[in-house]
């Protein structure tokens, strides 16, 4: 594993004109991907608040089909110290994060994972390396 992918990233093929080159981006490093169990989350979360209808029942296939083929990685202890780490130093230097971003960001520190997202700014002050597919950051 190389990337730890962001709901905004993963969620894009869902769109009705998804962004080609995040599609794209997706199908190249699917062997190299995984998720936090808080982007799971968000995403669930996210299907649930919609009114029943086609639309809900074709991202609940999506969601049910895609987390068959996605390695999540486990919350662990050394993930929690080192989110408690992150936010102390946040705290010390005046700065903070969306805590769902914190989360997400104390994972891809603790397995020196590459942020996959179009938001960046929250996961700069996490100091995570970041990719963003939807503005054609797209390593080799």
């Amino acid at each position: 594993m190389r990337y730890l992918v962001d709901a905004n990233v993963l969620s894009e093929p869902t769109k009705s004109t998804p962004d080609k080159g995040v599609v794209r981006w997706l199908r190249h490093y699917q062997r190299e991907i995984a998720v936090d169990p808080i982007i799971l989350g968000e995403l669930r979360f996210g299907i649930l608040l919609l009114p029943r209808g086609k639309r809900r029942a074709a991202l609940d296939e999506w969601f049910h089909g895609a987390i068959q083929h996605i390695f999540c990685l486990p919350w662990d202890a050394d993930t929690a110290l080192r989110w408690a780490e992150l936010l102390a130093t946040l705290r010390a230097s005046g700065t903070a994060m969306p805590i769902k971003d914190s989360l997400i960001a104390a994972t891809a520190l603790t397995h020196a994972l590459i942020v996959v997202t179009r938001n960046e700014a929250d996961f700069q002050r996490a100091g995570v390396e970041i990719v963003n597919p939807f503005d054609g950051d797209r390593p080799a």
